[in-house]
């Protein structure tokens, strides 16, 4: 299966605030995990991840996206699989890093 690893900026193309939590009342409108097996390990930049694990499901504020937040090793890191609702197919994926992305390693004072 081919994937598409997605850019900073692709993946901010199907983000908007507010996102909305569908956690609890997602239904699965395709199987990702056959796609999540072919992402490249690459791509996972040294995280592991959990088996079958969906921490998160997002849904973009005009319906069109859905992001499903893969469980990594590391409770701040995901693989973020992108749905485009409108289409019914999986665009790619995006590797979020929470503690790179809002620098949570830093040590200044605030």
């Amino acid at each position: 299966m081919q994937t598409h690893k997605l850019s900073y900026e692709e993946y901010q193309e199907t983000f908007a605030a507010p996102m909305l939590d569908v956690s609890q009342t997602a239904e699965p409108v395709l199987d990702i995990w056959l796609y999540v097996e072919a992402v490249p390990e690459s791509d996972l930049e040294g995280f592991r991840l959990l088996d079958g694990i969906v921490r998160y499901v997002y849904q973009s504020p005009s319906g069109q996206y859905i992001h499903v937040s893969v469980s990594t090793d590391d409770e701040n890191a995901f693989l973020v699989v992108v749905i485009d609702l409108y289409l019914v197919k999986i665009i790619g994926h995006y590797l979020l890093d929470l503690v790179t992305l809002y620098d949570l390693n830093s040590t200044e004072e605030i």
